[in-house]
C-alpha cells in the first residue's frame, strides 16, 4: 500500500491520481479497516465520477429463468455466496473481528462491515459492503448471475468469482420453492465502463426505472412517498462508495448543494411492492419486505445539472436506497433533452 505521505501528496484536482490509491495486493482486515474509514483525500463528486472502479463477474447459469426477477433472489444469491466465503474464513472473521490475513479473508470485506468518519466531523456512518448482486433471467431455462464490484473491493475478484461459482454448483434455493439456479454455463469477468453517457449533454429531464424495489430509509416520515428524500439517500449512497475508493466527499459542496435543491422529483410512477425474503436456504422463516418499483421521474435545475446527472449515473451502476447488499435499488438511467 502508498505510505501515508504518498497518499497526503496526491492531489483529488486530477482525479486519474485516485485510481492509484488501490493498491496492488489486499490489505488485512486492520489496514483494510484504516483505508476505508478516514480516506486522506477530500473530493468532490467530479473526483468520484472520474476514479470510479467497476467490474463484473458474470455466471451465464442454468435455472427457472422467470424467477431470476423475483425481489427475493439476489438475497438468495448473497446468502449461499456467504456460506461459502464462511468456510475459507479466518477464526477472527467468523467472530466478526478484522481479519488478520493478508489479503483479508472475503468474508471480513464482503460481509462483515466497516466504519467511515464523514468528512467535516468525527460522526460515524456504516459502509455498505464494496458489492452488489444483480440477477435477470435470460430465457426459460437460464439465469444470469452479476457480482459488481467497486473500489478496494476488486482485490477480492477472484476469491469472490470462485465463491460465487461453487454456490450456484450447489444450487440456489428460494424457501419453500427449492432449487432455482444450478449448474454454470459460462463465467466471465470485465472491468465496467463507468463515464458519464453522450446524452447527458442537455438533459434536463432524468428518467429512473426501478428493476428491483427501491427502499427508503427506515422511520422516513413519509413511507408512501419514497421520492421524498431520495437525493439525500443517494448523496449518502455516494459518500459510501466514495470511502472505498479512498476518499471523502466534501460535505460543503456547494455546487452539488444547488443542483440538488433545484431538482424537482415526481415518485406518481412508483408503486408499492410486498414480498417475503427467506432467512434460510432450506425454507422455514421469512421477513416481509416492502420497497417501490416503477419510474421516478426528475426534473433538473435549468443552471446545474452536471452534478446531479453524475450522481444518478453513480446509482445507476451501484443501485441506490436501502437494502443495496441484497440488490435492492437497480435502477435504468434514461436522460430526457431539453
Amino acid at each position: 500500500m502508498l505510505s501515508s505521505h504518498a497518499i497526503q501528496d496526491l492531489s483529488p484536482t486530477n482525479p486519474s491520481l485516485l485510481k492509484v490509491l488501490t493498491p496492488a495486493i489486499g490489505p488485512s482486515g486492520v489496514e483494510l479497516n484504516g483505508f476505508v474509514s478516514a480516506p486522506s483525500l477530500v473530493g468532490r463528486l467530479p473526483d468520484l465520477a472520474h476514479a470510479l472502479l467497476v467490474r463484473d463477474i458474470q455466471f451465464e447459469c442454468e435455472g427457472e429463468g422467470t424467477m431470476a426477477q423475483l425481489p427475493a433472489f439476489p438475497a438468495a444469491v448473497r446468502q449461499v455466496i456467504g456460506t461459502e466465503l464462511m468456510k475459507t474464513a479466518s477464526r477472527e472473521a467468523l467472530a466478526g473481528l478484522p481479519c488478520p490475513w493478508s489479503p483479508a479473508c472475503g468474508l471480513h470485506v464482503f460481509f462483515n462491515g466497516q466504519a467511515g468518519e464523514t468528512a467535516g466531523d468525527a460522526s460515524r456512518l456504516m459502509l455498505p459492503p464494496p458489492w452488489v448482486i444483480r440477477t435477470e433471467s435470460t430465457g426459460i431455462n437460464s439465469i444470469r448471475i452479476t457480482i459488481r464490484l467497486f473500489g478496494l473491493g476488486l482485490l477480492w475478484t477472484g476469491e469472490l468469482a470462485e465463491a460465487g461459482h461453487r454456490a450456484i454448483e450447489h444450487g440456489i434455493c428460494l424457501g419453500s420453492l427449492g432449487s432455482v439456479c444450478q449448474g454454470v454455463l459460462h463465467r466471465s469477468i470485465e472491468d465496467i465502463w463507468t463515464g458519464i453517457p453522450d446524452e447527458a449533454d442537455g438533459a434536463d429531464r432524468a428518467l429512473l426505472s426501478f428493476s428491483t424495489p427501491y427502499m427508503s430509509a427506515q422511520g422516513t416520515a413519509q413511507p408512501h412517498k419514497p421520492e421524498v428524500g431520495f437525493l439525500g439517500a443517494m448523496l449518502e449512497r455516494a459518500r459510501t462508495i466514495a470511502h472505498w475508493h479512498g476518499m471523502t466527499l466534501d460535505a460543503d459542496d456547494k455546487e452539488l448543494q444547488a443542483a440538488v435543491k433545484q431538482t424537482t422529483v415526481d415518485g406518481r410512477g412508483l408503486g408499492q411492492v410486498d414480498w417475503k425474503r427467506p432467512l434460510s436456504q432450506k425454507g422455514g422463516q421469512s421477513v416481509v419486505m416492502s420497497g417501490h418499483m416503477g419510474l421516478l421521474q426528475l426534473k433538473l435545475g435549468d443552471e446545474i445539472r452536471g452534478p446531479l446527472i453524475q450522481l444518478l449515473h453513480i446509482g445507476s451502476l451501484l443501485h441506490g436506497g436501502e437494502q443495496v447488499a441484497f440488490g435492492m435499488g437497480r435502477y435504468d438511467l434514461i436522460l430526457m433533452p431539453a
